[in-house]
């Protein structure tokens, strides 16, 4: 629905929000997957799909849209990434006056989207422990950067 919205050299992706460990999480994904673009390293054709395959930690389409696709009556995070700003904040305009309840507290970290990152790391263990978030989120994003073919 929301990528009818977009312009030519706009790229508009739409995940589970509980993928995401917060924005900062989000956006040093996004900067790992346009990095590998740049250098012609991403994992698939389609900077989209390698974007939720690094935040599903893993090379497989099927587990990746499992763990971070967009779900049925779940919140979910619309990102919208080109090289031109001014198309950028177009599309965000038309988004804005079309998807109703738009705003951003499904990027604040709390216990359910700290659970749901663990459970992918089949470590549920750790979830318990009082890691600093700041020190998640650049473990997310080293581990997003290894994920190869």
């Amino acid at each position: 629905m929301v990528q009818k919205l977009s312009l030519k050299g706009v790229s508009i992706q739409v995940i589970n929000a509980r993928a995401a460990y917060g924005t900062d999480h989000l956006l040093g994904v996004l900067k790992v997957t346009l990095e590998c673009q740049r250098r012609n390293l991403t994992l698939t054709l389609k900077p989209e799909i390698d974007l939720l395959l690094r935040l599903s930690l893993t090379n497989q389409i099927s587990l990746a849209l499992n763990h971070a696709g967009l779900k049925t009556n779940q919140p979910a995070i619309i990102i919208i990434y080109s090289t031109n700003k001014k198309k950028v904040y177009t599309v965000e305009s038309r988004i804005m006056k079309t998807v109703p309840n738009v705003n951003d507290t499904v990027l604040n970290i709390d216990k359910e989207s700290r659970f749901h990152i663990f459970r992918l790391l089949a470590n549920k263990r750790i979830c318990t422990l009082n890691l600093d978030d700041s020190f998640i989120t650049k473990y997310l994003i080293e581990r997003s950067a290894l994920i190869i073919k």
